[in-house]
């Protein structure tokens, strides 16, 4: 097997050269300097603090496309999305660049086959169970007077029957004779064979895994089916749909191509960051294609979408989480190279080159920019309540302000190729050097290197849920908060604003997660798979999602979770509630386990679950950790990092009977100013830092952008009583805590983003923290008369992704502001440009 890269000797010389690594020199380095996302002179700056300069030219689309299919007469091109939003088959005039026609579907997913005749039309309908089938005369779609496919589930040889609900359409092909359409079902991991003139199945096979993808080999002899979880390639019969062969790939192999003139297939491993080339002939890898910017990457690049041009010479990849595609030559067997990169939107998820090999068109995923979500003004909240319903959210929800687009590249000439690759290099804030150091002021106890020392030997990092920083800290009278948005002000939160006053005061920090979700992963992984980032989105969306187990294993990276670093380094580690589930002793009583296998043996079996099975509120919950932490500081066995989910501050929303969500937050707050005044008064305390931190920002407002969230750091290394405004992010946090504890980074994003350096000094001040009691009645509970209780009681809050919390966040606003609360006067954006130059272009194309 022949492995292929960049040709980093020639490509990345040439790149250096002109424009330098990400990270180059000295240890020291200056504090960079405040930045905000917003546009810069040339694109945008993500939360994430990585830029994107989309070229071409975009149509605004919904969010998630994941099929594009482009018309033989070179013009028009078939775009499916199937997000959070709106899910839409969009005819788009690539001429005109502007949407013609259009069909909705209330759930699809990635999965879209049509004639050579361009006239009938099969869609996957994901989670519907069903394929849907139109009629397309070239202007407008017409569902098919037949009735959408509903294809039957077939059981595992000796296995159950699967229920109706066993069931999720995904990738599907049609034969070369057109008169067979092969779909996978990626729930029930099977394939099914069906006559399209007779509209029925003809014969469903069992498969296994999860299989995603399905295409016919070029003599029509073979079928091959992508299966995500299994990291292989099923080889199939067509005749009998029969498995004859299983081909090893790299992880989370999706979207596969066929060559047009050879036995070639390539296909996209979405978590090894490369492409494997199958010899269809032999059935055997011959070459793999590293698509990552830099040879040593680890996960981060996302390769999910995959183009070849007409003539077969060149393959486009679609680096999701780089925000570019790689252009790869692959005109000669088992000699391909990446010529280059061209930069996208933000994560790119399907490609396409038109018939006549001028224009590629990708399908951005998550679209051109992000987006503050502060109070609509009277037009739009109109147009809110109008599309729903009775939900009265005053402000926009984090997956409504999401959108997608199909971007028309005209096919780059080697100059302009050059051009594009330097701009990806400028936008990718990663290098490789960044593995092993980062670049540190010289003022800051915390290590530039990797495996350096550190006087802080035990990290406690704590999980909360879901604010924003105006939802909370807007309030404050230093930093970038708007008042007239803060739901939980110092009265509800008196420990969270005394602790920003008294440390350090965080008021530019963004989480890199969008939901619970993705925030968990994002917070103990620095990365999420392609799984994830597909599947929250028709989850929280109140759509049918993709179940994952551990067999599947499709939500973790091969470098896994910090606690899987902690283990390959030989630190102690312990987990309260995080990623912990709850399960029944023989005796009928209840105790947390692991709910992933790195965690077996380290969790605290009475975190978060009382012995009959209630639920612990927060201040109950440190008080099991102070027990552990002090029996352990007693042994001279204090774990190296004690992470926790402290997450009452989601509430219950108003269900009766539970507390009510100010009791929630401030019993939330009272248990955090409860661990630090003790973790203080410890004899550990000199060696010790704490990184608090939400694990996504949904369920509220902000004026700076969606994504901006609550975090504290405390330590006695802490520089006291600053404003740091530093554009830090969750992988910002992570990257901190591995360089305490001498790990090297897990992903390209906690590699790349800025340490927290400018929060701690070389001072040592010991002096305690002393708790601030609660101001307000921690016991008050709902009553049935209270807003939104009748919905809060329907809901399902036993983990914090079960319910929609689109509907939530209008409950809690309600509730907490009173039915009748005014709306202040609308924030506008631009006061998240400042210390920006003025007059900043905005980016051309959809958002």
């Amino acid at each position: 097997m022949r492995s292929s890269t960049v040709g980093w000797g020639l490509l990345l010389t040439v790149l250096l050269l002109q424009i330098g690594p990400a990270w180059v020199g000295p240890v020291w380095a200056e504090e960079p300097a405040v930045t905000l996302p917003g546009p810069t002179e040339q694109g945008f700056r993500l939360p994430n603090g990585w830029t994107i300069t989309p070229v071409g030219e975009h149509v605004p689309l919904s969010d998630m496309a994941l099929n594009v299919y482009p018309c033989k007469d070179d013009r028009r091109a078939l775009v499916t999305t199937n997000g959070y939003n709106v899910h839409e088959l969009s005819l788009v005039d690539l001429d005109a660049k502007k949407v013609v026609t259009k069909a909705q579907a209330h759930q699809s997913w990635f999965g879209l086959a049509v004639t050579s005749g361009e006239d009938r039309i099969w869609w996957s309908g994901g989670g519907l169970k069903s394929i849907l089938a139109f009629q397309f005369d070239g202007r407008e779609f017409v569902k098919s007077e037949r009735p959408d496919l509903d294809l039957p589930p077939v059981a595992e040889a000796g296995g159950d029957e699967p229920t109706y609900e066993d069931r999720f359409k995904s990738g599907m092909v049609l034969s070369a004779d057109g008169r067979t359409l092969y779909a996978l079902d990626i729930e029930a991991g099977t394939i099914t064979a069906v006559d399209v003139e007779k509209n029925q199945a003809r014969l469903t096979a069992p498969l296994g895994g999860r299989p995603y993808d399905v295409v016919c080999s070029r003599n029509g002899a073979t079928l091959f089916v992508s299966d995500w979880a299994g990291a292989r390639v099923l080889a199939v019969r067509p005749s009998d749909l029969t498995v004859i062969d299983r081909i090893a790939v790299g992880e989370h192999p999706n979207q596969i191509v066929v060559h047009p003139e050879d036995d070639r297939l390539f296909v996209a491993c979405a978590s090894s960051n490369n492409v494997a080339v199958i010899d269809a002939r032999r059935g055997v890898v011959t070459e793999t294609i590293a698509t990552a910017l830099f040879p040593r990457s680890p996960e981060g690049s996302t390769p999910d979408a995959l183009a070849l041009s007409p003539d077969g010479r060149t393959l486009y990849v679609a680096n999701a989480d780089n925000n570019c595609v790689a252009v790869v030559n692959v005109a000669q067997r088992d000699r391909s190279n990446v010529r280059g990169f061209i930069p996208t939107g933000w994560y790119p998820t399907a490609l396409a080159v038109t018939p006549d090999g001028g224009r590629l068109l990708v399908g951005v995923g998550r679209g051109n920019a992000t987006r503050p979500n502060p109070f609509f003004d009277d037009e739009q909240a109109q147009q809110n309540a109008n599309q729903q319903e009775r939900r009265r959210l005053r402000f926009p929800y984090i997956g409504t302000t999401m959108a997608g687009a199909l971007s028309i590249v005209p096919v780059p000439d080697d100059e302009q190729l050059a051009l594009y690759t330097q701009q990806v290099y400028q936008n990718c804030p990663y290098a490789d050097e960044l593995l092993t150091a980062a670049p540190q002021p010289n003022d800051s106890i915390i290590p530039g290197k990797v495996g350096d020392p550190c006087p802080i030997k035990h990290v406690i990092y704590i999980i909360k849920e879901n604010r924003t920083y105006d939802q909370v800290l807007g309030d404050l009278e230093r930093g970038n908060g708007d008042a007239a948005l803060t739901m939980f002000p110092a009265q509800v939160t008196p420990n969270h604003h005394q602790l920003a006053n008294e440390y350090v005061q965080l008021d530019n920090l963004y989480c890199d997660g969008q939901v619970s979700r993705d925030g968990h992963p994002w917070s103990t992984q620095a990365y999420n798979t392609d799984y994830i980032s597909r599947d929250w989105t028709l989850t929280y969306s109140g759509r049918e999602g993709i179940d994952d187990d551990d067999e599947a294993n499709l939500a973790t990276p091969p470098s896994g979770h910090i606690w899987d670093a902690c283990a390959r380094a030989g630190l102690r580690y312990r987990s309260y509630g995080e990623y912990g589930r709850r399960v029944s002793e023989p005796d009928g009583t209840q105790k947390m386990d692991a709910a992933v296998p790195g965690l077996k043996g380290h969790v605290c079996p009475d975190y978060g679950v009382r012995p009959d099975g209630g639920r612990r509120r927060d201040p109950e919950n440190v008080d099991v950790f102070l027990r552990e932490f002090q029996e352990a500081e007693a042994r001279g066995e204090l774990p190296h990092l004690m992470i926790m989910s402290l997450g009452e501050d989601h509430t219950e929303g108003t269900r009766p009977g539970a507390p009510t969500p100010e009791a929630c937050v401030a019993s939330n707050d009272l248990a955090l100013g409860k661990l630090v005044e003790a973790v203080s008064r410890s004899k550990s305390w000199p060696e010790i830092a704490i990184f608090v931190i939400e694990d996504d920002a949904q369920n509220g407002p902000d004026h700076v952008d969606a994504r901006r969230t609550v975090g504290l750091v405390i330590s006695p290394w802490v520089r006291r009583g600053e404003l740091v405004s530093t554009q830090y992010t969750t992988c910002s946090m992570l990257r901190t805590i591995e360089l305490i504890l001498g790990l090297p980074p897990l992903s390209q994003f906690d590699a790349a983003a800025t340490p927290m350096f400018a929060c701690f000094g070389k001072q040592l001040d010991t002096a305690p923290y002393t708790l601030a009691p609660a101001q307000i009645d921690l016991d008050a509970r709902n009553q049935p008369t209270a807003y939104g209780a009748d919905r809060s009681a329907n809901m399902d809050f036993s983990e914090y992704d079960r319910i929609d919390d689109f509907e939530l966040n209008e409950i809690l606003w309600y509730a907490v502001k009173g039915p009748q609360a005014p709306q202040p006067a609308p924030v506008r954006r631009a006061i998240a440009y400042r210390n920006r130059p003025a007059q900043q272009p905005a980016v051309s194309g959809g958002e």
